[in-house]
């Protein structure tokens, strides 16, 4: 089963995006209007932003932690109000997950 998107069909999308947009904004939408129109119309999964979060606050609050990764854990589980396991398998398991090659085949 293949996960990743067809180049042709993520331009589609971009290009359908942008004149929802267009129609919304006019030509002066940001990139916050963007995320924000996103995250309404449910293209943005909330798990998925939550994962996002967590893994890009991993190395932030690991320095802030002196390279404590027990303290580090535990931090991310009580800003995002999930587990420490849980943490760990985000950081751990889904990292690779927001790279290029997991999401776009050419």
């Amino acid at each position: 089963m293949i996960k990743q998107n067809k180049l042709e069909i993520v331009n589609e999308f971009i290009d359908k995006l942008y004149s929802d947009l267009k129609a919304k904004y006019s030509e002066d939408a940001g990139i916050k209007n963007v995320l924000i129109y996103l995250a309404e119309r449910g293209l943005i999964e909330p798990k998925r932003l939550r994962d996002y979060m967590v893994v890009s606050d991993f190395s932030k609050i690991l320095k802030e932690n002196e390279g404590h990764s027990t303290h580090t854990f535990m931090d991310l589980s009580i800003k995002y109000d999930i587990s420490d396991r849980t943490a760990r398998n985000i950081v751990y398991g889904k990292k690779k997950s927001f790279k290029f090659d997991s999401n776009i085949r050419k």
